[in-house]
Formats: C-alpha cells, structure tokens, sequence
C-alpha cells in the first residue's frame, strides 16, 4: 500500500494535470502561466519585505516586543507594476513608522527606469505619447499620461546632445551625402526644411552614421555646414577617398571647396532618369546596354560599351543616348578605387535606404513641432541602425542594386 506522502504526490500530479487540461481547453495557457508567476513574485516580494521589517526591528517576527521597543503595526496593501500586471504587496507598518523598505525602493525605482525605457522605444518606433501611455497602462496596470511620455523623451535630450557632438569613427574613406525634407514648425507655421544626411564607410567596409543639419534647403551653406561639423569632429580629409551623391549643385560646391577630393555621382539617378525617355516596349533591352556601361570590368569595357550603346539607340532614342553619356567621367570616378568596392560605390543607395527608414519613422507624426523634435527621432532611428550595422558585414549584390532603378 502506498504511504500518506505517495499518495498525496499522486493526488498533487492528478490535479496540477486537470488545471493545465483545463487551461488548454479554454485556449487560455499564457493567462494561467502568467498569474502563476506573479503569483510566485508576490509570495517572494511580501517574504522579503516581512524579512527587512525584522532585520529593522532586530527581532524575528514571533518574538515579543521590548517594553522600549517599536511596535509592529501590520500591514498596509499597495499595488506595483510588474511584468505580468500589477503585483499586490503587503508593505510592513511600524506603530511609530520610520520604516522605508529598501525592496520597495528599488521596485519604484527599476519599474520606473523600465516604463520610461519602454516608453521612449514605443514612441521613437512611431507610437504617439497616447497611444505609448495607453499601452503600457493595459499591459502593467499603471496608470500614466500622455504628459508623463513626453516627459520621458525630454529627458533623453543629455544623450541626445551627446551623441551630435561624438567623435566620429576613425578611417572613414568613402562618405556618402543625401537629403530628405520633412515639416518642421517655424515661427507659428509648418514649412518644408531639408534634413541633410550624411553616412560613412572605413576601411573594412563597415558603415557609420556621421552626422546631420537642418536647414531651409539644400544649399551650398547648408552642406558646408555640414562638412565642418564633420571635420571638427574627425573626418580627416588625407584618409577620406571618394564621396558619393546624387548631383545637386550645393552638394557639389560644397564638396569641392570643403575637401577638393574625388566625387562620383550615383548611377542609379542617371538610369532612372534615362529609363523614362524610353518606351515601355524597349527599356528592358536599353536598360540591358546601359548596364553593360556602367557595371563594366574596366573604364576601358564601359567606353567600348558606351559606343554600342550609342550605335544601336542613337535614332530611336537621341535625348536617352545623350544623358548616358552626359559627365560620363563624373559617374566612372568608381573605377579608380579597389574593384570590390565599385559595387557599393556606384550608387546613393546606401544612404537612400537609411533616408527611407526615416520617412517611414517620420510618417506617423506628420509636421514637426520643434526642431529638438525631429533630431530625437533622427537619432533613434540613426542608433538602432548603426547597431544592426555592428553586427553585419557589408554585402551589396548587382542585383541588389540594379533592382533600386525600379
């Protein structure tokens, strides 16, 4: 016969098997699992606080009082966020009080670092300070505002201002410029203001953000600006090979007169610009020829190509064959680096994907309120990328970048 202790286990395994069977059948495990842990957090919090209360008092709980001593004045109920939902503590009274328990302490103080990070991620991934306050209200049974959000991501302005006058990445060889705008409110009105972007690449091929102005356009003062700050920051002209940009004339005067180094202007521009001055019918096969130009094994090839290209389509397409072969040296200045870095120095497209990423981001508030603002979005869009960059190696297909024309 089974002892009292055997069947007692039988009895506990029996019904720890109905619950989970039951649980199962309501489709409701992950409930039943996280009540079960927070029922397991409160047990271990309320043990630890009744601890600090006797290591304060100096006494276990059952011993008596002193006749001089502090009374125990028992417990008094409060609520706290936890990760499955509000956590219901019995926080220890004293008659004469006093008592402040270093748990509940650290608690208030870790839940509230964790709300103000959660909060800040929510609301730079594209939530607004509602909807971040709304959430996490359901999920930890908190009860913020949307003010409180918007506290929160003031307070990341020390990082912020940081992170603008960081000392930029050592090597930096190729440099790539860009341009967005977005609506920024100025003086009582929402105006259009370039958001000018610039994005690094050293000698191993791994990426870095550089830095960034905003400014009323994309003018030759505007991108200067922009390369001083990069200078006084660490961009050394002697070790800086190539820059990469679409061919905007302020980027251009820009370049010229603040680092007076190659410049090669992106391919895939040029080609979009050409496929529209051909007709649907042949822009595969004229598209075919013009990269046999300019994804060529040499400048050489990409001169012999340029002449097919021109004998085949000069009649049918005069104005496309001009502008493949308009600043033909400009858009070939690739061929004078290291072969394995043509590919991704052909094109903007690096820093156009990193430009999309933050339209996307930019989207859900609409017009800007502040310039402070767009520059805390800027820079969580531009961390979270640089750490994904951390982590890979650079690889850009022709496919890859072929594609981008369409």
């Amino acid at each position: 016969m089974k002892n009292i202790q055997q069947s007692l286990k039988v009895l506990v395994k029996e019904k720890v098997k109905a619950q989970v069977r039951a649980v199962l059948d309501a489709g409701d495990l992950q409930v039943w699992v996280e009540q079960e842990i927070n029922g397991l957090l409160e047990d271990a919090l309320n043990t630890r606080l009744k601890e600090e209360r006797d290591e304060f008092l100096g006494r276990e709980s059952s011993a008596a009082c002193p006749s001089e001593g502090i009374y125990r004045n028992g417990f008094r109920k409060m609520v706290l966020p936890g990760p499955f939902g509000r956590l219901k503590l019995n926080k220890p009274v004293l008659r004469e009080g006093g008592f402040i328990p270093r748990t509940l302490e650290a608690l208030r103080e870790g839940t509230g670092n964790l709300m103000a990070h959660l909060g800040r991620r929510f609301w730079i991934k594209g939530a607004s300070t509602r909807s971040v306050a709304e959430e996490l209200n359901g999920v930890f049974g908190t009860k913020h505002t949307a003010n409180q959000v918007s506290q929160w991501t003031q307070d990341m302005e020390p990082m912020v201002v940081a992170w603008e006058k960081r000392p930029l990445a050592e090597g930096i060889q190729y440099l790539y410029l860009d341009a967005l705008y977005v609506s920024l409110k100025c003086m009582g009105s929402y105006e259009n203001q370039a958001l000018l972007v610039a994005i690094g690449v050293d000698g191993t091929m791994h990426r870095h953000f550089l830095g960034f102005v905003v400014g009323d356009s994309e003018s030759k003062e505007s991108w200067s600006a922009l390369l001083e700050d990069l200078l006084s920051r660490g961009l050394d002209r002697k070790v800086l090979k190539l820059v990469v940009s679409d061919a905007h004339a302020g980027i251009l005067a820009a370049v010229e007169e603040k680092l007076s180094i190659p410049h090669q202007l992106c391919v895939i521009h040029k080609m979009r610009n050409v496929r529209v001055r051909v007709a649907a019918k042949d822009q595969k096969e004229f598209l075919q020829d013009f990269t046999k130009v300019y994804w060529a094994d040499s400048k050489n090839q990409a001169l012999i190509a340029l002449g097919g290209l021109k004998a085949k389509w000069g009649k049918a397409y005069r104005k496309a064959v001009e502008m493949t072969e308009k600043d033909f040296e400009k858009y070939t200045v690739f061929f004078q680096q290291d072969a394995k870095d043509w590919m991704l120095l052909r094109s903007t497209n690096l820093i156009e994907r990193f430009n999309r990423e933050l339209r996307r981001r930019f989207k859900p508030v609409g017009g800007m309120t502040n310039e402070r603002t767009l520059v805390k979005l800027l820079w969580g869009v531009a961390t979270a990328q640089q750490e994904r960059w951390n982590r890979i190696k650079v690889h850009t297909s022709r496919k890859e970048v072929k594609s981008q024309a369409a």
